[in-house]
Order: structure tokens, then sequence, then C-alpha cells
């Protein structure tokens, strides 16, 4: 009967055909429940075991086991009120809060209370007669949210850009997001009428063309979000014209392009609290130069993934708190009679930022910055006490002046790369900064990514490779190290893999090391690859 059971199984559901060790044990109790059902709903023996009905009766027991879960899920949810249930809803795109209208007769309707939209269709027509059905039944309903992913050129020939600019004025829309799946050369996406709302409190606009100077005014007087990406432009000014436009803006994220048209990324605002940057290298136009200039008094966190801009400039970031910096400064790309005056400018950039308190930094900007450890730290930051750094195994030489930079450091994440290729012979680290003396109380060793040459990616995870002995040796000494040389450390936390671990088997050698300090704690754990 089992096998009967199976069969008629597999043989509606057709996925199932090669399933996975987790299907499988799903498969083995689902089956199990059919087969428990089958027999108590059977009057005999003769009736279990006839084959004729024996699909029919499995197909009733999977229909009664759909509704008495809807019905669960349905009653669990009838204990929320309508407006939570809305608000739970607008997180979903359009088309699944649609569907939730068949879970119960009270749930019928709730989706046209849902005080947001977020459409995703290539039919603009269709994209319009939905809003303009959903608006015509809720007409007293403050649409807080707006969502539209498209095609950004159909939307320009089918006037659907005048019909958003409408819908934003008329129902006070708050949030709005707007994305093209192809970018729009030739035309903008967007109306100059949404950059004179009253109502917007967050913008984000993804491959979408700004319009052209003179006609183009920012006038945002309650934005405080905005997030740019891949925008495209004639006006080389139009970062600044949008951020001076906004005088309560707060957060601010732009993902650049190479084809842009915005040679300098300047930022000024006194109310800016959170700044990200992103500028690949995947693609360049050769000969072009970027910058990026930020000068915002009031911010608090700044996230830097830069590699094309030529010239960086940071000024009035005394109220810094955070920065994550994964950035090659460009340098990889530049010419010997530059590089001075780059390296000149990454100095003073360093400078500027100099009063953070928490610094990520990755193994390709510790690589860049390499040149500086000779001769002890590139600057100081007097005021960080949390630092989270990716070294491959060859930069470790550079550990000790690295950390000449942070005095004052508490909390030291350490990511640990292994290069296959570039292997030092030895870990020689006789120098003993003086945050290891005095204030550094917590260090973490975490396993970084595998990679074939310094510089490649940033690793903050791991993949399963093979360990040498190599790799045993240097990291078993930066522990080491750790130990007896931090006076003042409370707790050590080893985090590797499975495999790392096993070979590396560091809890074996920690009673040979002579630890510093008496308070110390040391804690191992394995990472999941």
């Amino acid at each position: 009967m089992r096998t009967r059971i199976n069969d008629i199984v597999q043989r509606k559901r057709p996925t199932l055909t090669n399933p996975t060790t987790s299907i499988q044990k799903f498969l083995s109790e689902y089956i199990n429940y059919l087969e428990s059902n089958l027999m108590n709903s059977a009057n005999s023996e003769e009736e279990y075991s006839n084959p004729r009905d024996l699909e029919v009766r499995i197909h009733y027991i999977e229909k009664k086991f759909r509704e008495h879960r809807a019905m669960r899920v349905s009653h669990g949810l009838s204990a929320l009120p309508d407006a939570l249930i809305t608000h739970i809803l607008s997180f979903l795109p359009t088309k699944d809060s649609i569907k939730t209208s068949f879970i119960s007769k009270r749930f019928r309707d709730l989706w046209l209370q849902v005080p947001g939209l977020d459409i995703n269709s290539h039919v603009p027509p269709v994209i319009k007669k939905f809003i303009s059905r959903f608006l015509e039944i809720n007409r007293g309903l403050c649409l807080q949210k707006l969502k539209i992913t498209s095609d950004g050129r159909s939307a320009y020939h089918h006037g659907t850009r005048e019909f958003i600019a409408g819908v934003i004025n008329r129902r006070g829309v708050q949030q709005l997001d707007v994305a093209t799946l192809e970018r729009p050369l030739t035309k903008e996406l967007m109306p100059v009428d949404i950059y004179k709302s009253n109502t917007l409190v967050s913008l984000k606009l993804a491959n979408v063309r700004m319009p052209n100077p003179p006609e183009f005014v920012v006038s945002l007087p309650c934005l405080k979000t905005m997030h740019l990406e891949d925008i495209i432009t004639q006006d080389p000014l139009i970062i600044e014209k949008l951020v001076s436009g906004c005088p309560v803006l707060e957060d601010l994220t732009v993902f650049r392009v190479f084809d842009d048209n915005v040679p300098v990324l300047r930022v000024r605002s006194h109310c800016l609290k959170r700044f990200c940057v992103k500028f690949g290298r995947e693609r360049m136009i050769p000969g072009k130069e970027y910058a990026v200039e930020i000068d915002a008094p009031g911010l608090k966190y700044m996230n830097f993934r830069d590699n094309l801009s030529d010239r960086v400039v940071a000024k009035n970031l005394s109220s810094l708190f955070k920065i994550d910096i994964d950035t090659q400064f460009s340098l990889g790309i530049t010419t010997t009679s530059t590089l001075q005056m780059k390296k000149a400018n990454i100095s003073d950039f360093l400078k500027d930022v100099s009063t953070v308190r928490h610094m990520i930094i990755s193994q390709p900007t510790i690589e860049v910055l390499y040149s500086w450890m000779n001769h002890g730290p590139f600057t100081k930051f007097l005021n960080l006490t949390r630092l989270e750094a990716s070294f491959c195994t060859l930069l470790l030489q550079k550990l000790t002046h690295f950390l000449e930079g942070f005095p004052k450091l508490k909390h030291l994440t350490l990511y640990l790369l292994y290069l296959k290729d570039l292997e030092p012979e030895n870990l020689e680290l006789t120098v003993v900064p003086r945050c290891l003396l005095y204030t550094l109380e917590c260090v973490e060793i975490k396993e970084g990514a595998t990679v074939e040459k310094a510089g490649k990616k940033r690793a903050r995870y791991s993949k399963r490779t093979k360990v040498s002995k190599h790799k045993k040796k240097i990291w078993t000494e930066i522990v080491r190290y750790i130990l007896e040389n931090s006076l003042v450390l409370k707790k050590l936390v080893l985090c590797f893999s499975p495999v790392t671990n096993s070979v590396l088997d560091i809890s074996e050698a920690l009673p040979t090391f002579t630890i510093r300090s008496p308070r110390c704690e040391i804690f191992s754990h394995l990472t999941s690859l």
C-alpha cells in the first residue's frame, strides 16, 4: 500500500523525481500522514486496499489538509486589527497582497486598504489602469508608498510619467521607488514635478534619466532618504542640485555608473547623517577623471566603495562615528608621474576621517596603504576604539605597524585571508603597539576567504579549501602574538571553519603560550561555510 501511495504522490508532483535529502525526509513523513489517514477513514480492509479509488481519496485528504491550514492561518491573523494587517501587507508586492484575499471573507477587501502599491509590469497601460482603478475605489486613501518597476522607454511613450506625477501630488505619496530594467537613453522617465513634491520623505531612482538644465529645479522640503542608482544625466551638477534642494536630507546613497556625466560627486549638507557611495571598475572611460567631495558636519556613518575616483576630499567630518572603507583609490590605473600626488590625496583623506570611532577596512585598501607601513602608521586615529580589518597572510607582517595608528583600540576583529601563491616564509612580529599594552580588551580572529592574489576580492566569509601547513604555522603564530603581548585582554574569540580548525589545532597549542593577561578568556567557534 505504501508503494502505491508513493507512486501516486510522485505522479502528481513530477518535481520530486530526484528529491534532495531534506525533501526525501519530508516526503517520507508526508506518506506516513496519508497512509494513517487512509487507514482511519476506511470502513474495512478491502476498502483500504482498493486501488480504484485510492487516488480519489488521497486527493480528498490533501484538499482537506489545505483547507485546514488556510483556516489556521486566517484564525491566527484574525486576532490582529485591520490596521495592523494592512500595515503588514504594505511590505509585500501588490500581486502578493491581492492573493491574501482568498484566505477568508474578512481578507477579501483588506488589500484594497493597504496604503501603498508595489507594481512590477512592462505594460504601462496596465499600470495606469490598475492604479486608476485602485485610487477610484479608495478616494480618500493617502498613498504612503508607490513603487513601480517597468520598461522605461515604454513608460515614456505611454505617458506613464505624467500619470505618476499626478498620483504623487493628489494622494500625498511619501515613499517613491521607480526603477527601469532598460536604461532610458533618450528621454527622462520622471517629470520635473516630482522634484518639487511637498510630501515625499523617501526617493529611490534606479536606471533613470534625470531632467536637463535649465528647467530642473529641486525643492523637496520633507525628503530624508535618497537612493540614486545608475542614473544618467547631462547636468554634471545634478547630485549637488538634488542635495541642496533637500534641506532635511539625512540618508544619501549613490551607486555611480561610468557614464553618468558627473566628474565630481559633490555633497554638501549640514543635516546629512549617512552617506554611501559605490563606484566599481567594471567599465570605465579611458582618460576620464573622477572625484568625490563630501562636506557634512553632521555625518555619522560613511560607506566608501569607490575604486575609480582619483581625488577624494572630506571636510568637516568631526561627527563621524563609523566608516566602512573598501577601495583602492584608483591607484591600480595610475601613472608614475601622478603616484605621489595620489598618495598625498589618500593621506589627506585619512586625516580628514581620523576622528572616527569605528572602522571597517578591507584587505585591498590595506594593500594600498602597505607602503606607509614600512616606517610606522599612515596616520593616527586617536578616537578609534573598534576596528574590523581583513588581512591576507602576506600583509600580516605589517600588522603591528598598522595597529600603531590606533592607540586607544579596545575591540579588534581580524579577518584572515589565505593567499595560495603569496605566502611568507615566516611571520615575525616584534613590535608591540601601544593598544596591546594599555587598551585592547577583546580580539576576534575569523577565517576569511581564500583568494589567488592580494587585492582580488574583499573577504568576509570563507570557502572550503585545502589547508596547508604554512597556514597552520602563520595563523597559530598570530594567536600566540596576541596572547603573549596583550596585557589587559579580557576575551579572545577564534572562529575557523571545520576544515581549518581540524588542521590548526590551536586549542592544543594554547597551553604552550604565555597568556599575559590574567583575566583573558578564550572561546573557539566553528564557522558554517
